[in-house]
């Protein structure tokens, strides 16, 4: 729910009417993202060692709801741009310690199928949500929808905070932590095995250095779609939200498709297929001018891409880390999503520059080069020690 209502719909609706420039959102996601990548590994690191990965869930899911509330109070660029930063960093921070659960809710064999439906379920709610933001909209003003979201994100993680249990940590800080252990010491001895193990191994190198060129262009899309299509195609606010809710439907029914095609076929080959399908999609996207063919595609090809990525990656990094240490690798999966905002600041400077057409269709690059890298092997899917 927030990221629809706040990443991808409102904020950026409310942010450019105030500043009237695409810099400015592209400056402020950037910013966003990269404090969060900064911070992931640590906290991957941190939720392994301590074992209290559905306490730091907790605790960053409330303080992101905290900062998202706030955003109904501000009208300055300046402040709702620093609460923002807030909000987005906390809430990027708390899917680090979401994603370690996976073990935690299933089996092996039913990973996929689990991590398809929370994808599934996910955007689902975004279908339940974006109505009542809307409705607020109407009565109350654009400001108030950020409140809206805040109460809804809180309402819906409590069922999580109440029944999912908590996942067992190593419990041993490394050697040169058991003195003086800290943040800092963790960061730097904890986090320490998981970087050599992806120098090492040549399928995990691919997988991170493929699933941040594909964030790329995937993060890009999910930010700039409703101001591309309100730029280019200039739809009215009923048609604008009615392609949105489409998306967004068609990812919740990918999503419940793509979890057992991720146990079924395997998480690498799934994962691949759906980043085919956002390589295409986005190709057809820019080109196209009519507006029945993007709704269309994007629905189809982009729910697809967006429901099989999530989840078909999630089981990737499950089968990639040994047991014990999903955190500390979804710390630098979450790495690789969170720091991937350049190409966001990129899409603001071409669309000021050559027009959104052209910015769209540079994000087939970091796609293909995302496939490529993603479609290389190694013989052994565990790290080498």
């Amino acid at each position: 729910m927030f990221s629809a209502i706040v990443l991808t719909f409102y904020f950026p609706l409310y942010l450019t009417h105030l500043t009237q420039k695409n810099v400015s959102l592209g400056l402020a996601t950037t910013l966003a993202m990269i404090l969060a990548g900064l911070a992931v590994p640590w906290l991957g690191a941190l939720s392994d060692r301590t074992g209290r990965t559905k306490s730091y869930l907790v605790l960053t899911t409330l303080l992101c709801v905290s900062a998202t509330a706030l955003l109904s109070l501000f009208t300055s660029a300046s402040l709702l741009i620093g609460t923002f930063l807030v909000a987005c960093f906390f809430f990027h921070a708390s899917l680090v310690f979401y994603n370690a659960l996976l073990p935690v809710v299933a089996g092996e064999k039913t990973q996929g199928f689990a991590s398809g439906l929370g994808t599934g379920l996910g955007y689902l709610g975004v279908l339940f949500s974006i109505p009542i933001a809307h409705s607020v909209e109407q009565v109350y003003g654009i400001r108030y929808v950020f409140l809206t979201a805040a109460f809804l994100f809180l309402i819906f993680a409590l069922p999580l905070f109440r029944w999912v249990p908590e996942r067992k940590g190593s419990g041993a800080l490394p050697p040169q932590c058991q003195k003086v252990p800290g943040p800092f010491c963790i960061y730097r001895w904890g986090l320490a095995p998981f970087v050599r193990a992806v120098l090492k191994n040549r399928e995990l190198r691919f997988f991170f250095l493929g699933n941040f060129l594909v964030m790329e262009a995937m993060n890009t899309v999910i930010f700039w779609l409703v101001i591309y299509m309100k730029e280019v195609f200039r739809p009215s606010p009923f048609h604008l939200m009615a392609v949105f809710l489409g998306l967004n439907f068609g990812s919740f029914v990918s999503g419940l498709i793509a979890g057992p095609l991720t146990d079924r076929w395997g998480s690498r080959k799934t994962f691949s297929l759906a980043v085919g399908s956002l390589a295409v999609t986005i190709l057809i996207l820019s080109l196209t001018n009519r507006f029945e063919i993007f709704q269309a595609v994007g629905i189809v090809g982009g729910g697809f891409a967006f429901a099989g990525i999530w989840t078909a990656g999630r089981k990737r990094v499950v089968e990639l880390a040994p047991a014990g240490e999903v955190g500390g690798y979804f710390g630098l999966y979450n790495l690789t999503t969170k720091i991937s905002v350049f190409w966001s600041l990129l899409f603001s400077v071409l669309a000021d520059g050559f027009g959104f057409r052209a910015a769209l269709s540079s994000l087939v690059i970091p796609s293909a080069l995302g496939l490529f890298l993603i479609s290389r092997r190694n013989a052994s899917p565990y790290p080498s020690s």
